[in-house]
This record gives C-alpha cells, structure tokens and sequence, in this order.
C-alpha cells in the first residue's frame, strides 16, 4: 500500500498543482503548514479539505 506524505504548502497553489500531478493514487496525509506566505491560502485549504485524509495543524496553521 502507498501513502502520500506533504507539508509546508504554505499557501502555494501552483506548486501543489504541479506535484499532484505527480501523486500516485493513494490516500494523501497533510503534516502542516497547508498556509503561511503563498497567495491562495483559501484555494489550498479547499484543496486539502477535498483531497486529504489526515491534516495535523503546523504552526502557521495555529497562528492563522
């Protein structure tokens, strides 16, 4: 079985686009920071909230 493991997206919507388009299917766990510096912290939330199985909050989530 495979796992997806990502962090520090940090708001950043085209990176994440573009590893996605690399991600075999399997289930995706999020280890944090989903937002922070990029400019579509609400996209990526949506985003993670369509496609994550598990999000731990990071430290800029705790912040926001």
């Amino acid at each position: 079985m495979q796992a997806v493991f990502i962090s520090d997206i940090h708001g950043n919507l085209e990176a994440l686009e573009a590893v996605e388009a690399t991600l075999p299917d399997a289930p995706i766990y999020c280890l944090g920071d989903i937002v922070g510096y990029g400019a579509n912290p609400n996209e990526v939330v949506e985003w993670v909230k369509e496609r994550v199985e598990v999000c731990i909050l990071g430290n800029h989530d705790l912040a926001v």
